[in-house]
């Protein structure tokens, strides 16, 4: 039966359907959690209810009050300008230099004196400028210093703009000093005249800085916090209309809105968790991403931890199994996405659990037990001991935390018994479920891939009866790839297991492999060298035939095309060329092998360990300069020849694994052709000349 073109599209997606109703499923579970009774209560009703908060939450009227109180204690800002004082005795200073000018004219219309008092805002009349023209030359100038100085005197004072009493102030004060030093009262009430109209206000409201100062008083003040299990109204108190404002911001009323801010907030916290673990796996963890058995896996025990947690009551949260995750995270994938995912994880249940201070602190140790500490989960029974530790740190801190926010004695003995068997349960747990995920998602497991370098494999057996020469050199590889993995972190056990594997395909033509040749014929010599070309990149093809026959995982298989890749067979690409006619017609990619590039840190790390073990056992003379060299040069061709472009290693990672093999490779090498010159190839036998892509 032919099957519906939409039924066909959405089975070729279905992991991805699947991954985003998992993601569907957690956000519901966490939403589910924060879920609260209703209450029916009404402003000035008596409360036949004792309602707790279920959680913080901010007593708004009251913080309100605060906030006003602490306005209304800020007074008014004022700037002071100065520049009113210079004004003022800049304008005295004109008035007495145009009375000086004045004194040389015997006759003096009144008119200009009421100019004067219209230009310099005055009030003196005409008798009263005459007394002062009638004053000689020096008496006059005394009186201006006079009167400059009160005016000094006078500014010295704070005069705020628009408060009346402050005028009222500076004006009596200006008095007391004219009369104490003035004894005419003509004179008195001139300059109380000249005086009292150059009174103004030299300090100005600053709306900006009040509002300023208004709102540092209100960053000081604390707000009102409603603290969770703290008692909102008692069962016979009058409900107020801060009761009610305090249950409706907990969404406690029957009348209450949906809390759409807390649920937003929710989600998007739940989504922000998804999006930091995506972005940690996309450049840390590519394999994740493009593998979404992983990423469906991850979000199963994720869901898994988060229902336990939800299911079980508080009276019981402390046998939740929060080692689960470390545990079988590690087990199935890494330590380091256990750790990511975990802390993620650990958000989650935080909002379940109403942030519980300890639960949080034994889920973080756990999780940072399981991230940091367990590398590899390498057997099962590892699980016993590891469950050990869980239940003993579990306890450590139950204890510790709850002594430190002074809580200790709310933890019963039961309390403790729970705690410790929490670290058993999660072993159980991890133990029955791993088959389970190994077997439907087609995770390989480290205790998986211990059975794969189990030397009675049939494979492996069958590399060493038909192939000797590349089961040594495979172990040798394994050798250099394991300790290059382990110094720069990445899979060191699922690496050997690549290196075991990689060349499983010549065993189709073991002899036409040098380290498979007894003596000095090689079969090379009587064909042409397409042809050997052929034959050499057939174990490629052969070794994923035979991976899939025997089910060996789908890295392995990465792993037999991913260590030749695109690279170029030289020997033979530049045999063709010299034995033919036209050279030109010797294309360079019939001479290439045709796998994919690397796209893993172990599969790069295999290329490099491949090539470098057969130069260098090749060498005449293996001194460590010589060792150091060939290393460079290999690398440095692979990374020159492209074939890094899909590789996630880094230039750091180069260097560190150049480094380890050249620690490694100090022992004894098996006889192998001398890594060629192509300035060496003239009169050469091929099978004395062949590059260690050829084998």
């Amino acid at each position: 039966m032919k099957i519906p073109r939409f039924t066909s599209s959405i089975w070729k997606y279905k992991n991805y359907l699947m991954l985003l109703f998992l993601m569907l499923f957690v956000v519901i579970v966490v939403l589910s959690s924060t879920l609260e009774r209703k209450y029916d209560l009404k402003l000035g009703e008596v409360s036949t209810y004792t309602i707790k908060a279920p959680r913080e939450t901010l007593d708004r009227i009251s913080t309100e009050q605060r906030v006003k109180i602490a306005r209304e204690e800020v007074s008014a800002q004022f700037n002071h300008v100065k520049e009113v004082r210079y004004d003022v005795l800049d304008k005295l200073s004109n008035l007495f230099k145009e009375l000086y000018e004045l004194k040389n004219y015997s006759s003096i219309a009144t008119v200009i004196f009421d100019e004067l008092n219209q230009k310099y805002g005055i009030a003196l009349d005409a008798a009263g400028y005459r007394k002062i023209l009638a004053l000689d030359t020096e008496s006059m100038t005394n009186y201006e210093r006079l009167l400059t100085d009160i005016i000094n005197k006078i500014y010295e004072l704070k005069i705020e703009e628009g408060n009346l009493s402050d005028i009222e102030n500076v004006k009596s004060f200006a008095r007391e000093e004219i009369n104490k030093r003035m004894s005419d009262n003509n004179f008195i009430d001139i300059s109380l005249n000249i005086i009292f109209p150059m009174i103004k206000p030299n300090f100005f409201y600053d709306s900006e800085k009040t509002e300023q100062k208004r709102e540092e008083a209100v960053k000081n003040i604390s707000p009102v916090i409603i603290k969770k299990d703290q008692i909102i109204i008692s069962a016979g108190e009058v409900v107020t209309e801060n009761h009610i404002s305090i249950l409706d911001s907990l969404g406690l009323l029957k009348t209450s809105n949906v809390n759409w801010k807390l649920n937003i907030s929710i989600i998007s916290l739940i989504l922000f968790t998804f999006l930091i673990e995506y972005l940690y796996y996309k450049k840390y963890r590519k394999e994740c991403i493009s593998n979404t058995n992983y990423l469906n896996v991850i979000m199963i025990i994720k869901l898994i931890i988060i229902i336990l947690v939800r299911v079980i009551s508080d009276q019981y949260i402390y046998i939740v199994p929060f080692a689960l995750g470390p545990l079988a995270i590690t087990a199935l994938i890494d330590n380091k996405v256990s750790l990511m995912t975990n802390l993620m994880t650990l958000v989650l249940i935080a909002i379940i659990i109403k942030f519980n201070i300890v639960v949080v602190f034994i889920g973080l140790f756990d999780v940072i037990l399981g991230g940091l500490f367990l590398k590899r989960i390498r057997n099962r029974m590892h699980f016993i001991k590891l469950s050990v530790w869980f239940g003993l740190t579990n306890v450590i801190v139950l204890m510790t935390v709850s002594f430190i926010i002074a809580n200790v004695k709310s933890i019963t003995f039961i309390d403790i018994i729970l705690s410790f068997f929490s670290g058993i349960l999660s072993s159980i747990l991890v133990a029955g479920i791993l088959p389970i995920f190994e077997n439907l998602f087609n995770i390989v497991t480290s205790m998986k891939l211990l059975e794969l370098i189990n030397p009675e494999h049939p494979l492996l057996r069958k590399l060493v009866v038909e192939a000797p020469g590349t089961y040594n050199h495979s172990l040798m590889v394994a050798n250099l790839s394991e300790a290059a993995s382990d110094a720069i972190g990445a899979n060191s056990l699922l690496t050997r297991v690549s290196a075991y594997y990689h060349d499983i395909g010549k065993t189709g033509r073991p002899y036409f492999f040098k380290e498979n040749q007894v003596g000095n014929k090689n079969p090379h010599d009587r064909i042409d060298p397409l042809t050997s070309a052929n034959i050499i990149f057939s174990h490629v093809k052969y070794g994923l035939q035979l991976a899939r026959e025997y089910g060996l995982p789908k890295f392995v298989e990465h792993a037999i095309e991913g260590h030749h890749a695109n690279t170029l067979v030289k020997y033979f690409y530049i045999m063709a060329k010299k034995n033919a006619e036209d050279p030109d017609l010797i294309k360079e990619k019939d001479f290439r092998y045709g796998g994919e590039l690397p796209r893993t840190k172990e599969v790069t790390i295999l290329m490099f360990a491949d090539s470098v073990e057969a130069a260098v056992r090749s060498l005449s003379d293996p001194t460590q300069e010589n060792i150091r060299n060939t290393i460079e040069n290999i690398v440095n061709d692979k990374i020159s020849d492209g074939q890094l472009k899909n590789s996630p290693i880094s230039f750091r990672d180069i260097e560190i694994i150049k480094q380890s093999f050249e620690k490694t490779l100090k022992g004894i090498y098996h006889e192998r052709i001398e890594y060629p010159k192509e300035d060496d190839i003239n009169g050469k036998s091929k099978g004395k000349g062949l590059d260690t892509n050829g084998y």
